[in-house]
């Protein structure tokens, strides 16, 4: 069986480096990757900031970034949820474009 991918929007992901300016990994973790900090790594750019690109389905998608092991809410996200565990996660609205 094939999958459809063309529903699939690009939804970019960026980290403050000057949040934790000593982080040697940061990853964006959620139910998209089965909550796994080592499947979406952010990347350095040229000019010093971490980001990465993951196609994701529309809707709401929840999301925190994975500092060095420690959890972070992200400081740019559109909006929080409270979890199961008493604490938040990010949300993201990905828009679809049809």
């Amino acid at each position: 069986m094939r999958k459809d991918f063309s529903s699939l929007r690009a939804g970019t992901f960026r980290f403050p480096v000057s949040l934790a300016p000593g982080a040697r990994r940061v990853a964006v973790v959620g139910p998209f990757n089965g909550l796994d900090p080592t499947v979406h790594p952010l990347v350095r750019t040229a000019t010093g900031g971490l980001t990465i690109t993951i196609y994701l389905p529309p809707g709401r998608v929840v999301y925190h970034f994975d500092v060095d092991g420690a959890v972070w809410l992200d400081p740019n996200d559109d909006g929080r949820m409270r979890n199961a565990w008493g604490s938040e996660y990010s949300v993201r609205h990905v828009i679809s474009t049809r």
